[in-house]
């Protein structure tokens, strides 16, 4: 009992300091724990330790708000850098892939070219000598007329 009486005339005194001044700061309503806040407000009324909780719980709620929103822009910078990488590599992608098909369009000509000599050669006979600038002749200009169809 003498504890009790000790704690009550110490937190007379901070009420006789100012009547609407809160007993605890929001740092220190928060920072505490629930034991030592129970300690804190043993001797009060139920109105006031109710008054404080509650006061308790909206700090503590706005910190979980506040927080919850920092995350939710981290992630949308985070996911905005991921789409930016992505669409980077999704035109990376794009370049390399009409490279290929240049070069697929290029060799398919070469091949016709080529395909079209080989029927030539069947249905006359071999020539006597070919030459190895005409065969060459004949898949560039076989290239060429496949890249202007």
């Amino acid at each position: 009992m003498a504890a009790d009486g000790l704690a009550s005339k110490a937190l007379k005194v901070k009420r006789e300091l100012g009547e609407n001044t809160p007993l605890l700061s929001d740092e220190e309503l928060m920072g505490l724990s629930v034991r030592e806040l129970n300690h804190h407000l043993r001797g009060l009324s139920k109105e006031e330790v109710a008054r404080l909780k509650q006061r308790r719980r909206t700090l503590k709620n706005r910190g979980y708000a506040a927080s919850c929103r920092v995350k939710r822009v981290c992630q949308k910078e985070e996911l905005q850098k991921q789409k930016m990488e992505l669409e980077w590599e999704v035109d990376k992608l794009a370049r390399e892939n009409a490279a290929m098909r240049l070069e697929l369009d290029t060799l398919r000509g070469k091949y016709e070219a080529l395909q079209g000599f080989a029927r030539t050669v069947a249905a006359h006979g071999p020539p006597a000598k070919v030459a190895t600038a005409s065969v060459i002749t004949i898949v560039k200009s076989g290239a060429n007329q496949a890249a202007y169809s």
